[in-house]
């Protein structure tokens, strides 16, 4: 049965870059607006005020909150993200972009044979560099598509080789829709209470053997729900937010 001309005409608009990144500055519009009109409140501090004097840091959340780490963004402030070079990475370059986010384009995703193939070693090289260079980085610790808030190496593997600590980082808004998606992605309503937790520096020795790795990744992964429960507390919720 041939496809109908509808489904096809999606596609093809999916598949748009002009159109992706039109999405993504409308995407920025609506979360300024969310911002304009929520109350929003940081604890215990605001990273780049602790942590982001004369060093640079790797920002851990999870996948499904990124869009509010611009939140953290303010005046003169710079940050880098890794964004994929897939259709849904093009949608959230031009999203972070419009608040001022610089760009780093590749990722490993969950088959290592093509870490290469999509950029995922001049990805990593890149946002060493940033680290090296002072420019604080924002990455989603869990692995796209596989099993939800569970903490990948690539994060730990990135702080060691860089010697910068991870600051895991939880947001929450207290009017939200969650999408059917592998992360429960929220959609983030105006006229909410909105927190950001931030759980303590986690760093990593450049000579971590596999142990003390998955040791690292485990404490990683575990402040992140502890701060991701805890900004949903911030905001008067409670929310089964594993499921």
């Amino acid at each position: 049965m041939a496809e109908p001309a509808w489904r096809r005409a999606l596609k093809r608009a999916g598949n748009s870059r002009r159109l992706l990144r039109f999405a993504g500055w409308v995407s920025g519009g609506y979360m300024r607006f969310v911002r304009l009109t929520s109350t929003f409140v940081i604890e215990p501090a605001d990273p780049f005020e602790v942590y982001g004097k004369g060093a640079s840091f790797i920002i851990a959340l999870w996948h499904g909150q990124q869009l509010m780490v611009v939140y953290l963004l303010g005046r003169g402030r710079r940050m880098r993200g890794l964004v994929s070079r897939s259709n849904d990475g093009e949608l959230s370059a031009a999203y972070l972009g419009s608040f001022g986010m610089e760009m780093v384009r590749g990722s490993g995703g969950r088959d290592r044979t093509r870490t290469v193939e999509k950029g995922g070693v001049r990805g990593f090289i890149a946002l060493k560099k940033s680290l090296d260079e002072g420019v604080p980085i924002g990455m989603v610790a869990d692995i796209p598509n596989t099993i939800r808030r569970r903490c990948g190496l690539g994060i730990v593997t990135l702080a060691r080789a860089s010697g910068r600590p991870v600051v895991p980082i939880g947001f929450a808004t207290s009017r939200w829709i969650a999408l059917n998606t592998w992360d429960r992605a929220t959609i983030h309503l105006p006229f909410s209470r909105a927190a950001c937790s931030v759980g303590a520096p986690i760093t990593v020795p450049r000579d971590a053997d596999d142990m003390l790795m998955e040791q690292k990744r485990l404490e990683i992964e575990n402040s992140l729900n502890a701060v991701t429960d805890r900004a949903y507390a911030l905001v008067g919720k409670q929310r089964n937010w594993l499921d």
